[in-house]
């Protein structure tokens, strides 16, 4: 971004990206920042006075690249925005580069001089060959001989199995909601049946495997289903294929008809923990199918 000034807790807790302020700046400049950096046009000789050196540091621009990065900048800021301070900057740029402050986060400077380093080292690494030519082996192929056809026809339900072999630790970070697809609405219409296509047993199997067991999730309403910190418990038997338990586990609510109707508004689903950065675990869907 490019502005022409900024008052006072100017890029207080930046966390990232790039600025130029081509005007003055208020007092307790960059207080918090943690990221990102600032690069700061210091026509009166006041801007250290009002930066908050507590996380940062300040210095010139010296590096080429960031040089044509800034002056690139400031030329797209005078072409979009017809800005006569950028024009008047641009006639005279070198005169002006000496004024320019860079504000870096002391901690940010340290991750980008190490990933720097890690990128030369693996550069150097990429064509670190040897000076001395070696012996050339030839390899030796030897075909695999099948001891019976039938070892060269593979199991489509063993395959099957094997692929659904879950990681139930890391499965919220790994797998994404399998949510129910809406009937057509041709068919629907026809019939007393549910509105949506319920999930198979793989796909719950995947639904359950994105349980954190944080034991969270309740109905919030007063009237609701009080089933407490009950759903990971049947999510996790879900999981382990054992549906009787995960229904007698279930079967340990009330869900309220009374109060409720037939159809549950699952609100334990915005209450899912997941649900605060990625999309919640389906319980509504999961509960279904026990049932």
């Amino acid at each position: 971004a490019v502005v022409e000034g900024v008052g006072d807790h100017g890029c207080e807790y930046m966390t990232g990206g790039r600025i130029i302020i081509l005007g003055r700046t208020g007092r307790n400049f960059a207080a918090g920042m943690s990221g990102g950096i600032a690069y700061v046009l210091d026509i009166h000789s006041d801007f250290r006075s009002k930066l908050n050196t507590e996380m940062v540091e300040a210095g010139p621009i010296t590096d080429p690249s960031e040089i044509a990065f800034v002056r690139g900048l400031i030329e797209d800021h005078h072409h979009y925005t017809g800005s006569e301070l950028a024009a008047r900057i641009l006639v005279d740029f070198n005169r002006a580069l000496p004024r320019f402050v860079k504000v870096l986060p002391v901690d940010y400077k340290r991750v980008l001089e190490e990933e720097a380093a890690k990128a030369a080292e693996a550069k150097r690494a990429e064509y670190n060959l040897p000076v001395v030519s070696g012996v050339k082996h030839k390899k030796e192929e030897k075909a695999a001989k099948l001891q019976d056809l039938e070892e060269a026809i593979g199991d489509a339900k063993a395959e099957k199995k094997r692929a659904l072999v879950l990681d139930k630790t890391k499965g919220f970070m790994k797998y994404a909601r399998r949510s129910e697809k809406y009937r057509a609405a041709s068919t629907r219409t026809k019939d007393w049946a549910e509105l949506s296509s319920r999930l198979d047993e793989d796909e719950l199997k995947y639904q359950s495997a994105r349980c954190m067991d944080c034991g969270v999730p309740f109905c919030q309403s007063e009237t609701g289903c009080p089933i407490s910190n009950i759903i990971p418990k049947w999510n996790e038997l879900v999981f382990s294929n054992q549906w009787k338990d995960a229904l007698n586990r279930l079967l340990m609510t009330n869900n309220f008809p009374e109060f409720t109707g037939r159809v549950c508004p699952a609100p334990c689903e915005g209450a899912c923990v997941l649900g605060i950065n990625e999309d919640p675990v389906g319980i509504k869907s999961i509960e279904c199918a026990i049932i």
